[in-house]
Parts: structure tokens; sequence; C-alpha cells
């Protein structure tokens, strides 16, 4: 009989790690919902500023990086709040209207996250000047910056950054496992900016050691359309990417496969991603030691503390960090759900694919 070794990831005990992360007073259910984003109104000052560097991410291949955002305003507050975007441009020119009997808001997208400005700053309202420390994910366009007066309730923007961007927008990125139908498949998908008309997507894979297999994958994605209503189809908005699925077949088991994702252009060039790695499950009803982590509805955080839309239990940041931690100890990660987390807004998903492709890249799930 297989001897099954389990370890059940508790949220409540997961929590007692909140005191790491800084001011968590102010994280909650939809933090970024309080936003009245549609109230939104410009009133740029001539003093204030705002600057974020550095302005080219990603030079090595990285795909998160921290960044400094500097900022000061002449009328200061403790309601003051600085707004990440991305896209860069949240101009009310390309705003669509919901339907013939609503108008279009100013800002046609809620900032992907926000965070006050006296945050980390305490003489905030005695200089007006403050420093930001935010990490930053490639999500296949451009970010800028906004300084906001009026809370939240009434928010005006006073200032707007420069524009800051990834080397390399559309790479192949955050890889996700799951096993397949059969017990010798792995199914691979990741997220790039690459349609079929630009790009073929496959997979390298193999054997550590062992010559390397080519497996082609299929892509899909959806559009604004596919939404149901607002706020997801107005200013929750953002453009998924396209989403490529491949199947490894005829595994061997309790194996260490190697694999990389990765497009072939049609000028004949390649954007292939970093090696990932993961281990095969042991063939049906062999006598093995298989070590499991299993939980479910994670949430999700963001690293820097700042706030973000549906921003659920900053613990699920300890989870993360303690499966990184014991990776070489575990063989099999069960999630079983919820799983995205895209509620209203679609940063939210990719928030949580960078997390999870962190986490479990040496683990069959």
């Amino acid at each position: 009989m297989m001897r099954l070794s389990c370890f059940l990831l508790l949220g409540t005990l997961l929590l007692s790690g909140l005191s790491n992360f800084g001011a968590a007073a102010h994280y909650g259910e939809q933090p970024l919902s309080r936003i009245a984003i549609e109230k939104a109104t410009f009133a740029l000052h001539a003093s204030a500023y705002v600057f974020a560097f550095p302005t080219m991410l990603g030079l090595e291949g990285q795909n998160s990086e921290w960044i400094t955002v500097e900022y000061s305003t002449p009328n200061p507050s403790d309601s003051d709040w600085i707004g990440v975007f991305s896209p860069a441009n949240f101009s009310g020119s390309i705003c669509q209207p919901e339907n013939k009997m609503v108008s279009p808001p100013l800002l046609c997208t809620a900032p992907i996250k926000y965070q006050f400005a006296n945050y980390s700053n305490p003489n905030y309202t005695n200089t007006g000047a403050g420093t930001l420390k935010l990490q930053l994910i490639n999500q296949r366009g451009n970010f800028s910056f906004a300084v906001f007066s009026g809370g939240l309730s009434n928010p005006k923007v006073i200032a707007i950054s420069n524009t800051i961007a990834f080397a390399n927008p559309k790479a192949p990125l955050y890889p996700r496992l799951a096993l397949g139908k059969c017990w010798n498949e792995m199914t691979v998908t990741w997220t790039s900016g690459y349609d079929i008309s630009e790009a073929e997507p496959f997979v390298v894979w193999g054997k550590i050691e062992e010559d390397q297999i080519q497996t082609p994958a299929g892509t899909l994605t959806f559009s604004r359309n596919s939404m149901c209503g607002p706020p997801a189809r107005t200013v929750g908005w953002r453009d998924p990417g396209f989403i490529h699925t491949s199947f490894l077949k005829d595994l061997w088991p309790n194996s260490v496969y190697t694999y990389r994702v990765g497009h072939k252009k049609f000028d004949g060039s390649y954007d292939i991603s970093q090696m990932y790695s993961f281990k095969s499950p042991p063939y049906p009803g062999q006598e093995s030691l298989q070590r499991v982590v299993i939980f479910g509805d994670m949430g999700k955080a963001e690293a820097d503390g700042s706030n973000e839309y549906n921003n659920y239990q900053p613990g699920s940041l300890n989870t993360t960090n303690q499966l990184i931690k014991d990776l070489e100890n575990i063989d099999i990660v069960l999630h079983i759900g919820d799983i995205s987390y895209a509620m209203d807004t679609f940063h939210s998903g990719i928030n949580l694919h960078h997390k999870l492709s962190q986490s479990l890249q040496l683990c069959h799930i």
C-alpha cells in the first residue's frame, strides 16, 4: 500500500505571520472597491510630481522587479494615495461606455494596486515628499503612477508619472502544471503576448541529461465582450494575453523532467523561457513515500504591502514563501480551489499565476 505523508496547510495558522508584512491594518476585503473610480477627476498641479525608476525592467530576463516611486505634493494630506496603472495610458480618450444610456468614466481603468502616500513616510504631511518601494510583475503592458488627493471617495489626479516597462512584455511566463488524464501525463499551461498569427507555441522537455522532446501547444484567449458586465467589462478589464497549453505524455514514473516553454516566431527567431522542472508520479499501486501538501482558497496579497482589488489574506504570502522553502521535501501539491481570484479585475488572476509559478515548479500538481 502506498504510504502517504500529508501536510495540511491551515489558513488560520498561516495568519500568525501577518506581523511580518508591516502595516497589515489596511488589508481587507475588496480594498480597491472602496475607491470611487467613477468619480475621479483631473486636477493636475504644477508643483506636484511623481517619478518612477528604473524605467526599463527585466533586462536580465526577470519577470518581476522592485521599483522606486518618488513624489511630492504642495498640499499633503493623510488621505493622499499613489495609484499604479497598467497599461500606462488611463486617459478617458480610450474609454468605451457600457451602453448608450451610461456615460463612460473619466478613468478607463481602475489602478491595479495602490498605496497611501504616507506609507513608510511618517513626515509626509509635513514635507509633502515621499518614497515607495513597489513590486511589479510582467503583465504584457507598461506602467504609470498617479498621485491622488481627495482620498478614496473623491479622488483627484494631481500628478502623473513617466512610463516604465519590461524589456520583453510578450515573454512566455508563469507556467502552471497539472496532472493529465492519465498518471503518466503532465499538462503545462503558460501565458504570453503571442497570438498564433505571430508565433507557434511549444514546450521543450525531457529527462535530465537525455534528449529533449519538442511538443506543440494550443492557444486560447477571451475578449472584453466575453464578460457578463461591469466592472469586469469596464474599469476592471485588462487584456489577458494568450493562454497556451501543452500535454507531455508517456512519462517515466518517479523521474525528474526539465522543461522550457516558448514560441517560434515566423521570422525564425525564438522566445524561450528559463528552465523549470517537475517530478513525475509513481506507477499506480507502486509502494512509495509521497509527501503531500494540500491547501485551498489560498488568497493573494502584494509582497510590497500595497492594496489591490479583492486583496484577501496577506497570510497567502506565508503559504507561498513556505512552499518555496520546502520544495525539496514535497512530492505533490493539491490546490483544491479557489484558483484565480479574478473577481471583476484581471490583474488579480495574473498576480496569482505569478505566485503559483514561483512555488510549484519542482512538484507535480
